[in-house]
C-alpha cells in the first residue's frame, strides 16, 4: 500500500496546519483525555537532550461526544497546557502541537482511536518530507522518561535502518508521595506480571515474547502505514498493533533509555495497568498470574513444531496426544491438526513451516492458552509464587525471602542484560 493510497482510503484530513521542518525525523504522540497534569510528561520531553533531527510532540485532546461540561473543560485547559509548553521549550527543533480531537463517536471513543488520530498526523508529516524511517513514538500524558530518551530513539533507527518497530524499556516509579503505599506496592505486583509472562514466554521458546506496553513503543513511519496503522481498541490497543509488526521481523528492544508510566488507577479501560491498580485498590483483588505449568506445558509441543514438517496427520495427532491435558484440550479446541496441516501444505522448507506455524500460534493464540489453562485447570495464582520458580527454572539464585520489589528488580535487572531483536 503507497502511503498516498494509506491516506486516501481514510479520508485523511490534516489537524496540524503549521507545515513540518524539512528534516523532521521524530514524532511523539501523546493522547490525552480528562488529562489534569499534562505537564508533567511535555516538561519530560522538553528535558531530553535533541537529536540532530527535528522533533514534534503531537498531543491528541480527545473526548467522547455527550461529554459533559467539566470533560470539555478539561479539554480547552488541555490545549492551553500544550500552548505553554511550546512557549516553554518549542524552538525550531522542538515544537508542540495539539489537536483537537472532540466530539469522538462514543462507540469509538477510546486509547486506540486517540492515538491512531496521532500516528496518522505524524506518519503523514513524515511521508511529506520523505522522511518513511521517520520515528513515530507512543508515550503517554501521565509518563516521564529518560532525559536520552529522544537521542536514543534516533540513534536505534540510525544505527538500524531497516527496523520496523521497537519496545522501549520502562519502569513504573515504586515509591514516592504522590500516591499511597498500597499503590507502589501494587504496581511492583502488576509489573513482576508484565515481565514474568515476558520472561516465561521466551524460557519455552515463544519467538514473539516482547513487551508491548502502549506508553514506550515506537515505529517508523513506512513501518506504520504498511501494517495498516493503529486500531482503535479502547484497549489492548498496543498489543493488537505490536503484534501485527513483531512476527515479520526487524523488531528490536530499545533498553538504553527508561519510560517511567504512571502506577495510578483508572476505570478507563476493562483491562490493562490502570483497571489491574483500581481492582486491587477499590475492590481488595490482588495481583494474580498465571501458572508457571501452563508455560512448561508448551516446552515439548515448541520443541516438536520442526518435526512436524513431515509428519502425516495421523503422526500430528499422536503428537498431540502425547502433551499434558490442558494443552491436548486447548489444542483439539483450535483444530490444531488441520492448522498445522495448512501450514505444511504451504511451506516450501522446515523454515518457512516453522514461520508458518507461529503465525498461527502466534502472541493471541498464546494468551487465549493461558486463559483456558487458567479457567479450566490452574486457576490464577500469588505472581511473587511463579516468578520465583521461573527464576529457579532459568537457574537464577535468589534468597527465600525476596519480596515483591525484590523479585521485581531481579527481573528488570535480568531484561536490561536479555536484549533481543528479531533483525
Amino acid at each position: 500500500m503507497s502511503w498516498h493510497s494509506y491516506f486516501t482510503k481514510k479520508q485523511f484530513a490534516p489537524g496540524i496546519t503549521l507545515a513540518p521542518e524539512s528534516n523532521l525525523g521524530l514524532c511523539v504522540v501523546i493522547p490525552s483525555y480528562n488529562e489534569l497534569n499534562l505537564s508533567k510528561a511535555l516538561d519530560a520531553i522538553g528535558k531530553c537532550k535533541l537529536p540532530p533531527c527535528s522533533v514534534e510532540v503531537i498531543v491528541v485532546v480527545n473526548h467522547p461526544e455527550d461529554s459533559p461540561v467539566d470533560i470539555i473543560k478539561t479539554s480547552e485547559q488541555t490545549v492551553n497546557e500544550v500552548e505553554e509548553a511550546q512557549k516553554k521549550w518549542g524552538n525550531t527543533q522542538l515544537k508542540y502541537h495539539a489537536i483537537r480531537a472532540y466530539n469522538l463517536p462514543r462507540k469509538h471513543a477510546g486509547v486506540g482511536l486517540a492515538r491512531q488520530i496521532g500516528m496518522d498526523e505524524a506518519a503523514y508529516r513524515l511521508m511529506n518530507v520523505s522522511n518513511p524511517n521517520g520515528v513515530i513514538a507512543c508515550f503517554d500524558a501521565d509518563s516521564e522518561c529518560e532525559p536520552n530518551y529522544l537521542t536514543e530513539l534516533h540513534r536505534l533507527w540510525q544505527q538500524f535502518p531497516k527496523t520496523h518497530a521497537c519496545s522501549v524499556r520502562y519502569e513504573h516509579p515504586l515509591h514516592g508521595s504522590e500516591y499511597p503505599p498500597e499503590v507502589y506496592n501494587g504496581i511492583a505486583a502488576y509489573e513482576l506480571h508484565l515481565r514474568y509472562y515476558n520472561q516465561a514466554s521466551r524460557f519455552v521458546g515463544f519467538p514473539f515474547a516482547y513487551h508491548t506496553v502502549g506508553s514506550s513503543m515506537a515505529v517508523c513511519a513506512e513501518a506504520y502505514i504498511r501494517s495498516g496503522g493503529m486500531n482503535r481498541h479502547q484497549a489492548g490497543e498496543d498489543f493488537y498493533f505490536l503484534h501485527k509488526i513483531i512476527p515479520h521481523g526487524r523488531f528490536s528492544e530499545l533498553n538504553s533509555t527508561c519510560v517511567y508510566p504512571s502506577p495510578r488507577p483508572s476505570n478507563r479501560v476493562p483491562f490493562g495497568t490502570g483497571r489491574a491498580m483500581s481492582k486491587l485498590l477499590f475492590h481488595n483483588e490482588p495481583i494474580l498470574t498465571y501458572s508457571l505449568d501452563s508455560f512448561l506445558n508448551l516446552l515439548p509441543f515448541f520443541g516438536g513444531v520442526k518435526d512436524l514438517y513431515l509428519a502425516e496427520e495421523q503422526q500430528t495427532l499422536r503428537f498431540i496426544g502425547t502433551l499434558v491435558e490442558p494443552l491436548k484440550q486447548y489444542l483439539m479446541r483450535v483444530d490444531a491438526v488441520n492448522a498445522i496441516a495448512n501450514a505444511r501444505a504451504n511451506a516450501s522448507s522446515s523454515k518457512s513451516f516453522i514461520k508458518r506455524f507461529f503465525l498461527w500460534f502466534d502472541a493471541f493464540m498464546l494468551l487465549k492458552y493461558m486463559n483456558f489453562a487458567a479457567e479450566n485447570y490452574y486457576g490464577r495464582l500469588p505472581v511473587e509464587e511463579q516468578a520465583s520458580r521461573l527464576l529457579e527454572c532459568l537457574g537464577i539464585k535468589q534468597p527465600y525471602d525476596l519480596n515483591t520489589k525484590d523479585l521485581l528488580l531481579t527481573y528488570r535487572e535480568m531484561e536490561r542484560k536479555d536484549w533481543h531483536a528479531i533483525l
